[in-house]
């Protein structure tokens, strides 16, 4: 099918007509179907373009998510500085603004990721850092145990 060039501006409408259909839960076939029929273009091209939304879609939750988490803790700051003055210095103060500095550390990610040490047979720790890990671990374990 071959047919005049579409515009940058024509290009980006379809891309967001195709992001609607993304949101609406239209399946990828049916909506390559859809680019198909209704711009007249060929199979290539409608996966481009559908391929190009996905992209563009999941830069913009990307960039939202960022956005989302700046905004949070400029507020977490902005709760800090806007501490009544009877409160400033005392015990109660000093730990509520070290609880909003420890979820502003939270959000900026400066702590490591949790880490579970055990001692094992061996000389050497074993080192679980996340639940799913764990479990797997301990199902082993229990494996081991019952035979």
């Amino acid at each position: 099918m071959a047919g005049t060039k579409s515009t940058k501006i024509e290009t980006e409408k379809r891309v967001f007509t195709i992001q609607g259909w993304i949101i609406n839960g239209i399946q990828d076939y049916l909506i390559l179907k859809n680019i198909e029929q209704e711009w007249g273009v060929g199979r290539r091209q409608s996966k481009n373009l559908l391929q190009k939304a996905y992209q563009i879609w999941h830069e913009d939750q990307e960039a939202t998510i960022e956005q989302k988490r700046a905004l949070r803790i400029a507020e977490l700051k902005q709760n800090i500085r806007s501490m009544k003055e009877q409160y400033r210095g005392t015990p109660q103060g000093m730990n509520a603004v070290n609880q909003i500095q420890k979820e502003i550390n939270k959000l900026e990610g400066i702590y490591p990721a949790r880490q579970i040490v055990v001692q094992g047979d061996s000389d050497k720790p074993l080192v679980i850092t996340n639940p799913e890990e764990r479990e797997a671990r301990i199902a082993a374990l229990l494996a081991k145990a019952l035979k």
